[in-house]
């Protein structure tokens, strides 16, 4: 496909004709378009700049850093993140091409005579500027050269990026270094972690500056962070508290165990969701007591599902044996919590007792968890169907819904006429439902 076309209409009267040529010659893949889309950084126009900006992300040609730097300037907002989206592509795509063991000991701005020989000139120039930006008065500057430089691998940026990290004025830059470190890390930056630890004490009263460390963290997975996740769980910000609990979980330190069960109680339901997920990736049995507490009926449903899911990974016959003991506690709401993770780990049994239990709540909470049992539950929630508290005929009657077995069709045929309404209700919807599947 010839460019032509499409360069002519970059320098054209209408602006459509503009934005078109950009989009077109981004998408065509060839370099040479690339001093042309250049150019276009200049138009009056910031959408055309804008465009540019993509188009040159696309092409991901390192000789585009250096106008694109100089883009993150720009009164228009949209061209400024047009260009912080261009000089993350071009790290990204470039980052592969880089020799990075080889580079490892370089200094960016002053690359050795054998970096020359093995790294292209356009790569190395635009290195060496992405590093020098690090020190700009602009913070946007800093942040697009932080994230590129991150995206890219370079570790002789490590000590400007670690320094940003704790001393930079903007938060937001100190932030893209964050994250920047981690990037370094994920590349084979062994020093990354380190640096991120060292920092948490300094960063810790900045949330969004927390949030930003603690996600690295959890990335880089280094068995260093622990005592960080450990503090962070005790963060006033909920974002905080949720990387802690992804971070302690994969830690795989048995001492992340009482540590999140503590954080069941946490008052950000998402926070009790996270614990209660990551004792379940770490499977740890002393905390199946707790998880089972964490369950019960006025608990977001949210958490109450990551419960049930936590304890599916668990020892099968411990978190049985556990939920039989909790249907014996004086408490109705850990017993209603047992049922309802007994429909979750399918023990038939332990849910035909509970159905007996004196605490309707309880009962109710049987009835809606044999639903997901199996065909052997049809028995006992036919049964059910003549419990006294018109709740738990509401529950059996969902519950056979359910379970989808026609051959409970009968049993609810012969309750049809119950005297509550609500009950009612819910046997025709489970008749309609077994009949259309019969």
């Amino acid at each position: 496909m010839s460019l032509a076309p499409w360069l002519e209409a970059l320098r054209a009267d209408d602006v459509d004709q503009r934005l078109d040529a950009c989009e077109a010659l981004g998408l065509a893949g060839d370099a040479k378009a690339v001093g042309h889309l250049v150019q276009a950084l200049r138009d009056p126009e910031g959408d055309v700049r804008a465009a540019a900006c993509e188009a040159l992300g696309r092409l991901k040609d390192p000789r585009a850093v250096p106008p694109l730097v100089s883009m993150l300037r720009d009164d228009d907002e949209w061209v400024r993140g047009e260009a912080f989206g261009a000089l993350l592509a071009v790290g990204q795509a470039r980052a592969s091409a880089l020799p990075l063991d080889l580079l490892a000991g370089e200094d960016p701005r002053n690359p050795s005579v054998q970096a020359t020989q093995i790294v292209w000139p356009a790569d190395l120039e635009a290195i060496k500027l992405l590093d020098e930006s690090l020190a700009d008065a602009d913070p946007e500057v800093r942040i697009g050269a932080a994230y590129a430089l991150g995206k890219l691998g370079v570790f002789g940026s490590y000590s400007a990026l670690a320094w940003l990290l704790t001393e930079d004025p903007d938060l937001d830059v100190r932030g893209a270094a964050a994250t920047a470190l981690a990037d370094l890390g994920l590349n084979g930056d062994t020093r990354a972690a380190q640096a991120l630890v060292h920092a948490w004490p300094k960063v810790s009263e900045a949330p969004s500056v927390a949030v930003d460390v603690v996600r690295a963290l959890v990335e880089l997975g280094d068995a260093a962070a622990f005592f960080v996740f450990d503090e962070a769980l005790h963060h006033g910000d909920d974002r905080v508290r949720q990387l802690a609990t992804i971070g302690l979980a994969r830690s795989g330190d048995p001492a992340a165990t009482p540590r999140l069960c503590r954080a069941l109680r946490d008052a950000h339901t998402g926070v009790r969701r996270n614990a209660a997920l990551a004792l379940g990736r770490l499977a740890d049995p002393m905390a199946i007591d707790k998880l089972i507490q964490a369950a019960q009926p006025d608990e977001a449903a949210e958490v109450r599902v990551a419960v049930g899911d936590a304890l599916t990974r668990m020892d099968s016959t411990r978190v049985h044996g556990a939920l039989r003991g909790a249907l014996g506690a004086p408490a109705p709401g850990l017993r209603a919590a047992a049922a309802y993770l007994m429909g979750r780990v399918h023990d038939r049994d332990g849910l035909v007792s509970a159905l007996s239990d004196v605490d309707p709540s309880v009962r109710k909470a049987a009835a809606l968890s044999l639903g997901s049992v199996g065909p052997r539950a049809r028995a006992p929630l036919e049964g059910a169907l003549a419990d006294p508290e018109w709740a738990v005929r509401v529950a059996a009657a969902e519950g056979l819904r359910r379970l989808g077995d026609a051959a409970a069709v009968p049993a609810l045929a012969r309750h049809a006429a119950d005297t509550h309404p609500v009950v009612r209700n819910a046997i025709e919807v489970a008749l309609r439902a077994l009949e259309d599947r019969r």
